[in-house]
C-alpha cells in the first residue's frame, strides 16, 4: 500500500507524521483492499481538517475529520474511514457469496 501525507498550510511535523502511520497500521485486515491511501492535513477558517482517501479495486472512499486539535481530527477521520473499509469489505463479502451461489445453482441445473 502506497502512503502520501500532505500538509496545506500546514507543515505536517514528525509527530503528526508518525501518528498518522500508526493509525494506518492498525488496518491490517483491511490492507489488501487499499492500494493508495492520501492523508491531507489543512486549516479551515479555524478548524483543523484531516481528510483520507483510500483507492480501493472498485470504490474510492473518503473520510474528514474536523477538530481545533490535529491529533483528534485524525482521530476522527481514522475512525469513520475504518467505519467505512469495514462496510465495503462486507459487501464484497456478500457479493462474492451470492456470485459462488448463483454459479452452484447453475451448476445444478445443468447435471
Amino acid at each position: 500500500m502506497d502512503i502520501e501525507i500532505t500538509g496545506k498550510h500546514v507543515e505536517v511535523t514528525e509527530p503528526m507524521e508518525r501518528h498518522v502511520r500508526q493509525h494506518i497500521g492498525r488496518l491490517p485486515k483491511y490492507a489488501d483492499l487499499i492500494q493508495y491511501m492520501t492523508v491531507t492535513l489543512r486549516m479551515d477558517s479555524g478548524n483543523l481538517v484531516s481528510e483520507i482517501i483510500a483507492k480501493c479495486p472498485r470504490a474510492d472512499l473518503f473520510a474528514e475529520g474536523k477538530d481545533h486539535d490535529f491529533y483528534k481530527s485524525i482521530d476522527e477521520a481514522f475512525s469513520k474511514i475504518e467505519r467505512r473499509l469495514t462496510r465495503y469489505h462486507d459487501k464484497l463479502v456478500k457479493n462474492r457469496a451470492r456470485e459462488a451461489q448463483k454459479s452452484s445453482e447453475t451448476e445444478k441445473r445443468r447435471t
